[in-house]
This record gives structure tokens, sequence and C-alpha cells, in this order.
């Protein structure tokens, strides 16, 4: 029973019908909560119907709770999770259980501390539940192959990273210098600058500091213009990550996976 229960609740497998429908269910009713979790922040919406949204939280913590500790009592079927207590202890502080125990814990707290702190914002998490889905059939194959792809070009993405908040600290520096000579203006300092600078390169915009004298100007555009430039280097290097990652899949190998040498076995990387 033990681990039929455990399979159901983790859908381990693709032909079986129960722990489809639970999972469907559970999906259903996470988003449900987090809607109604939204909603119970409008005070007309609350005040509208007050009973309700207390009793549906009631049920729903119930539901969450009874899976969490179903979970808890069947991870020892698991070979990642073997023994009594260091098993359920490795469990628990697994990351889907930890996003687990967070959606139910401002329940608790509230419960505990009432009028201390509102949390009911923080069923929000209940969102997070929503990862469990991905490692189930297909979705787990292509968040696999995405995870590969960044692990494999984790140093370009990070030369990128490098080269973004170089810039970010450049033009903050440059437009400070062009501005804060000006009477009534924003760019103060260089941290001030910051915010502009983020804000350009990410080609958000949204205007509420802006250069104002020609140099100012002229910078701002550069800006901008490097931003766009910047957004599309991580881009192509996922992009050429993944083909060349598809391309490695049919011949067996992996383009996460180091080169070995054929002659001593080292890698060749």
């Amino acid at each position: 029973m033990r681990r039929r229960i455990y399979q159901v609740l983790n859908f381990s497998r693709s032909d079986d019908r129960g722990g489809r429908v639970v999972s469907i269910a559970l999906m259903v009713l996470i988003a449900a909560n987090v809607v109604a979790s939204v909603l119970e922040t409008d005070a007309d919406l609350a005040q509208g119907a007050p009973g309700f949204f207390k009793w549906f939280e009631l049920v729903s913590v119930s539901v969450f709770t009874l899976e969490y500790l179903l979970r808890l009592w069947s991870c020892t079927t698991d070979a990642r999770f073997r023994g009594a207590i260091r098993g359920r202890i490795r469990f628990v502080l697994s990351p889907l259980a930890l996003i687990d125990l967070a959606s139910i814990l401002p329940f608790f707290v509230g419960l505990l501390l009432p009028g201390v702190i509102d949390l009911r914002f923080l069923r929000v998490l209940r969102l997070l539940r929503l990862f469990r889905l991905l490692q189930v059939g297909r979705p787990a194959e292509a968040l696999a192959l995405l995870v590969r792809v960044i692990q494999a070009k984790r140093v370009e993405l990070g030369v990128t990273l490098v080269v973004v908040l170089v810039a970010m600290v450049l033009a903050a520096g440059a437009v400070f210098m062009a501005e804060s000579s000006q009477p009534g203006t924003q760019f103060t300092s260089i941290p001030r600058s910051m915010w502009w600078s983020i804000v350009t390169i990410t080609t958000v915009g949204y205007g509420d500091m802006a250069p104002t004298t020609p140099i100012g100007q002229i910078i701002g555009g550069l800006v901008a213009f490097v931003g766009i430039c910047s957004l599309a280097l991580p881009v192509g290097i996922i992009s050429s990550g993944y083909m060349e990652e598809l391309a490695l899949r049919g011949k067996g190998r992996s383009v996460a996976a180091p080169e070995t040498c054929p002659h001593c076995g080292g890698s060749t990387t």
C-alpha cells in the first residue's frame, strides 16, 4: 500500500490512470487556491463572501496537509529516501517537499500567531507546486534537456552576465557624469543612476528617470542599443546549446557530458 500511494502521488508511471487523476485534481485545486488567495486580497470581495474563502482555505489546507503527510509516510519506498528517519529527513529537505511545506505553513502560523502578521498572500506559493507536473512524461524530458543545455553553456552564460553587469556600471557612471551638474537632476549619484541603467539595458524603460542633456541622451541611446544586443546573446547561446544537444542525442551522447579519450579513458575537456 505504501508503494502504491507513493506511485499515485508522484505519478511515477505514465500509464497509471489513478496517478493521472490525482495529479490533475491537485493541479486544479492548486490553481483554484491561488485564484482564491488573490481575490481575497480585494476588500469588497472578501466582505461579500467571507464564509466561502474561510471554508475553501480550510478544505484546501486539509487536502494539502494530508497529501504532504502521505508523501512523508510513503517516501521510504523510493531508493533516494531509504531509512525511516534519515530518509524522511532527506525527503523533507528536498526542494519540492520544502515547496509543499511552504504552501501550508502560513495557515498554521496564522493559527498559532493570530493577528500578528497577515500571511494570506503567501498562499500564492502554492503555485510553485505546479513544478511537480514537470516531473512527469514529456515535460520532465523537456526540463531535463533545458537543464543539460544550461549546464553545458554555463561558462558562456556566466561571461555574458558579467559583461552585462559591467555595462550597467559603466552606463550608470557615464550618465551620472553627464547629468549630475544639471539643476534638479535625478542622477544625483552612481547608485541612483544604476536604476536608470538597469531599466534601459533590459529595454524596460519606465521613463521615471531620463537624461536631459545632449550628451546624456546620446549615452542613453547607446545604452539602449547595447541592451538589445546583450539580451540577444543568451538567447543565441541557449539556442545553439539546444541544437548541439539534439544533434548529440541521436548519437547517444549529451553536450553536458565531457568527452573521454578512447585510449586512457580520461576527460578531453
